[in-house]
């Protein structure tokens, strides 16, 4: 499949990648990305769940959308391998929702995004959080485990 860009490349680019059933609702949410002018963003989109891990691999998403409308024992093992694979974990994913009902099995994405009404420049703030707020959580994580050793060093000390 190949890469659809929404502006010209650049280096601050931002990759998106989409995940779902509905090709109608998914090229809505692309529109929305194209029409974004203050950051440039490049999509790909997966509508054959089977090889949806190479693709993403061979992409480096900076971010993943994945719409609601998928069988929901699927979706949560989607969920449950993207955030807990080695080489994925550290992606962001934010969910497409139709409506504002919360699901447990949603576990592991960052954000929710509402489609029914979204603008390109709430889509955009959504995926930016998204970001954001795994950078915050790898970053605080990585601290933790540096720092960990010297704290039990420090407890045992006392």
């Amino acid at each position: 499949m190949n890469t659809i860009s929404t502006n010209k490349a650049g280096s601050d680019s931002i990759n998106v990648f989409l995940i779902g059933n509905n090709p109608i609702e998914l090229s809505n949410i692309y529109e929305k990305l194209k029409a974004i002018k203050n950051k440039t963003y490049n999509a790909e989109i997966g509508f054959d769940l089977k090889g949806v891990y190479k693709k993403i691999m061979k992409f480096h998403p900076s971010c993943i959308l994945i719409d609601d409308n998928l069988e929901r024992s699927y979706l949560k093992s989607l969920l449950n391998k993207l955030s807990s694979w080695s080489k994925t974990r550290d992606i962001p994913i934010a969910i497409l929702k139709n409506s504002n009902n919360g699901q447990s099995y949603l576990i592991g994405a960052q954000e929710f995004i509402l489609k029914d009404g979204i603008t390109s420049e709430a889509l955009s703030k959504s995926i930016l959080n998204s970001i954001r707020l795994r950078n915050m959580h790898k970053y605080l994580y990585t601290s933790y485990k540096k720092r960990q050793s010297q704290f039990l060093n420090f407890l045992s000390n006392n």
